[in-house]
């Protein structure tokens, strides 16, 4: 007598047919919680908050201070890391991708009601540019050779690469004046002129007051221009002149200028507060090493140092001789283990000194014979991904961590730098062979649920990632429809898909919880307990000889709601009533023709929220024969049920929908059959 059952649930492998599919694994898997071997519902997103912003987010990050919630959020790929200083009481952090890298805290990312970040400044501290003068004044006691230097160092304590130096000869007592010394660099000042011809097509030369501490990459916004009033707006500097005082930024006009105008920094130098440190050799040593001897204001141009060399022999060495801001077009900030910030431009990747994530030495960068697509971590081995050949850096301390370079001999290009995630295993990224794993061993972690081809149909270059659980989960469009999958890495890999359209994907590192933005909101990933997605699950194909007719079926199921489930449902259903008052309240329901969100619902759609059911328990079964719908059944209990007669067939399949959780399920052609099976 024919029989099966289904004594677990897994989900899809795309590269098997269905008839040779395991009796666990699924033809269909949608928005099936599979973890547990039960068929599960998922819950549903939890709203959080809707930031301030114009278009989709496309980067989130979650600040937290004192019990109080922020979110920032950005339509670019911007890649944030937490500082790595003990005790950051301040929330510091670091931000690449939105413009030059930055640096900014909870209080200067939430300053008013948005759009946050609010406020940052550029990462980093630029130089003096210029050397001290040195004048002498009195002195009768031995000559001597000394040699200056100042540097800048922000109210957060960052401290810049020290100025050119000045040296001179004199009496050791004397009083040696130093002169023109460098004020704090400007964030702002006058445009003096504009001019589109230049040598570089689609360009616009600016001269200005004043180029010191602006670099190529950096933005910089116009305001104010008369004639050429195209400027008024914000752009990435293609070059700087210092010379000349003149900025060259990507402008196609047909205007000329006129007159006027001001310029701004996008992203200022933290200069509110800034002080001067003074420095200098000794005169009894034959190293170059520089002593702290004074500080002095940020907006002081002279000092005169009449110290002994016995008192500044007490002071510290300076320890920014071989600090430089990173590169104005560094991408994918992250922090190692070992309190080195991290990240890449072209071919090189760059290394900061450990816990200064603003100080980036040229000699800690390693270059590398392609372009890098992303970097990620696993352990203290960071992970270079290509357009070619991944690589490996493993070491501890930056200066050494060249000699760990490994160049992996497979080509396995990242096709997406926003589908990488981190796992605990290793680094995970799309390429088109597959899901590739860097880690203690490198692998296609997917050769087992797609072929190649099959891989490619989802579109990998255009993967939205995030790991939670060690489980990759993806956002994908293929022909203008955005979907969502989960890969669940375990020992048989499963691929399962969500019908959930996102443009955003995050896991907070803080708390290990997932979020997903979509339509201008953020959301918790499986937050809300109180609302259940609809699953479908269908089996694989069961094939018999000779044909028979399956007579009877039962469903092991779970169909009582917990207190626990009922009082999330209750929650979700009461929220959901409050939260529509509250918008009928003001006046938001965009439901009409003349209000602001036309075009941004379906037609007869408002701005309400759809309200959860208090009763959430469903199941639906189906029986397919020959590839024809046979039956359908609305399931209510866990007792067997007959099939239809009338057919024999040599393959079936089930399918099971709804929100119930299923431990199993059996098909025989008799009821004593079930009990065989």
């Amino acid at each position: 007598m024919s029989a099966f059952r289904i004594s677990g649930f897994s989900g899809l492998v795309p590269r098997l047919a269905k008839q040779l599919l395991a009796p666990y694994q699924a033809q269909v898997a949608t928005n099936c919680d599979l973890t547990s071997g039960d068929l599960r519902a998922r819950s549903g997103p939890k709203a959080v908050f809707a930031p301030v912003i114009n278009n989709d987010i496309v980067s989130m990050f979650r600040m937290e201070k004192d019990g109080n919630e922020k979110w920032l959020a950005w339509d670019r790929d911007v890649d944030v890391a937490r500082s790595p200083v003990a005790g950051n009481t301040s929330r510091r952090f670091y931000y690449t991708g939105d413009g030059e890298p930055r640096v900014s805290d909870y209080e200067t990312a939430t300053r008013g009601t948005g759009p946050y970040p609010s406020g940052c400044f550029v990462l980093g501290v630029t130089p003096p540019l210029k050397a001290p003068a040195i004048s002498i004044s009195g002195g009768a006691g031995a000559v001597v050779t000394r040699a200056y230097v100042c540097t800048f160092v922000t109210p957060w304590g960052e401290e810049s690469k020290p100025s050119p130096a000045a040296t001179a000869t004199a009496n050791a007592d004397a009083a040696w004046m130093l002169s023109n010394l460098d004020t704090a660099p400007p964030n702002s000042g006058t445009v003096t002129g504009a001019s589109r011809n230049t040598p570089l097509p689609g360009h616009v030369e600016v001269m200005l007051d004043s180029v010191f501490g602006l670099r190529a990459h950096e933005e910089i916004t116009f305001a104010s221009v008369s004639g050429m009033t195209d400027l008024n707006s914000t752009f990435a500097i293609h070059s700087v002149n210092a010379g000349t005082n003149k900025i060259v930024v990507p402008l196609s006009t047909t205007q000329n200028y006129i007159a006027g105008g001001t310029w701004a920094r996008k992203a200022p130098h933290n200069t509110h507060g800034m002080i001067k440190r003074i420095y200098r050799t000794l005169s009894t040593s034959e190293a170059t090493e520089y002593h702290y001897v004074a500080t002095i204001p940020a907006i002081a141009t002279a000092y005169t140092d009449t110290a002994s060399d016995e008192d500044v022999a007490l002071g510290e060495i300076l320890p920014s001789a071989n600090w430089e801001m990173p590169p104005a077009d560094l991408k994918g900030i992250l922090i190692l283990p070992n309190g080195v910030a991290a990240g890449f431009s072209g071919n090189e990747v760059h290394f900061s000194e450990p816990f200064k994530p603003y100080a980036w030495p040229t000699a800690y960068r390693q270059t590398y014979d392609q372009d890098i697509v992303a970097i990620g971590f696993t352990g203290t081995t960071l992970v270079g991904m290509t357009q070619g050949n991944p690589f490996t850096i493993t070491g501890v301390e930056p200066v050494t961590m060249g000699g760990g370079m490994e160049k992996l001999g497979v080509a396995w290009p990242c096709m997406a730098k926003r589908g990488v995630a981190s796992f605990a295993f290793g680094v995970g990224y799309p390429a088109p062979q597959g899901m590739v794993i860097i880690g203690a061993s490198s692998d296609i972690v997917t050769n087992d649920l797609f072929t190649q081809k099959e891989w490619s149909e989802l579109n990998p270059r255009t993967f939205i990632a995030a790991s939670a659980d060690n489980r990759y989960y993806c956002g994908y469009t293929i022909d203008d429809s955005s979907l969502m999958f989960v890969i669940d890495k375990t020992e048989s890999a499963s691929f399962i898909r969500i019908n959930q359209r996102i443009s955003c994907i995050w896991t907070d590192p803080a708390t290990g919880r997932l979020y997903v933005a979509a339509e201008k909101k953020i959301y918790e990933w499986e937050g809300d307990a109180g609302s259940k997605l609809s699953y479908e699950w269908k089996s694989k194909k069961f094939v018999t000889t000779p044909p028979v007719n399956y007579g009877a079926a039962k469903i092991d199921a779970d169909f009582d709601m917990s207190e626990a489930e009922l009082a999330a449902t209750q929650a979700a259903h009461d929220s959901a009533i409050a939260a529509n008052r509250a918008v009928i309240t003001q006046r938001g329901m965009d439901d009409g023709l003349a209000d602001p969100g036309l075009g941004e619902y379906a037609i007869g759609g408002d701005a309400m929220d759809e309200i959860p059911p208090l009763i959430a328990d469903s199941l639906q079964f189906q029986l397919w024969a020959d590839g024809a719908l046979k039956f359908t059944k609305k399931v209510n209990n866990n007792r067997a049920f007959r099939l239809p007669a009338g057919y024999k067939a040599d393959n079936v399949e089930i399918v099971l929908s709804g929100n119930v959780k299923v431990t199993g399920a059996v098909l025989a052609e008799t009821m004593d059959g079930l009990k065989q099976a």
